[in-house]
């Protein structure tokens, strides 16, 4: 750079909307996470009804012969309502997992509009900074021929 003479900061016309493209990529990202999130606590919730309904089983086995009517009745009806509760929780994932492809979608689209808007930011920027050094390259050329100039003229009078 010549001294005292300081290049022009870059600045990108779609600043603003690239900004506005992070802000929404970055919405899909949190919703990303809370289905996400919403999703894994539905899988542990069906895992603890399998471990309950495993549980439940050896527990029958432990107290074979101390079972009554209404134990093998009561019995009976957990491991009912254990396997309803767990077909209900695969069906809630079901559809969260449905909703997840749809924000995960999402999220890919905004993903791809900043990225996209991005690499031109990217690219005009070094168009930018090129032509402003080929610009710093003819001027110090021009001063340097100037110069040579002057020192022609200087020494073709003496």
């Amino acid at each position: 750079m010549l001294k005292g003479k300081r290049m022009k900061r870059f600045q990108f016309r779609l600043e603003k909307l690239l900004n506005l493209r992070r802000y929404y990529e970055r919405e899909w990202e949190l919703k990303l996470a809370d289905i996400s999130g919403r999703c894994l606590v539905v899988k542990n919730e069906i895992l603890e009804r399998e471990k309950n309904i495993a549980d439940s089983l050896s527990l029958r086995h432990v107290r074979k012969g101390e079972l009554k009517p209404w134990d093998f009745l009561e019995y009976e009806l957990y491991m009912a309502r254990m396997r309803q509760e767990k077909k209900e929780l695969e069906e809630r994932l079901l559809k969260l997992k449905e909703e997840e492809a749809k924000v995960r979608q999402g999220y890919l689209e905004a993903l791809k509009a900043r990225k996209t808007l991005e690499k031109l930011k990217e690219r005009r920027q070094n168009e930018y900074y090129h032509m402003a050094r080929y610009e710093e390259f003819k001027l110090i050329d021009e001063i340097n021929n100037s110069a040579l100039i002057r020192l022609q003229i200087l020494a073709g009078d003496q």
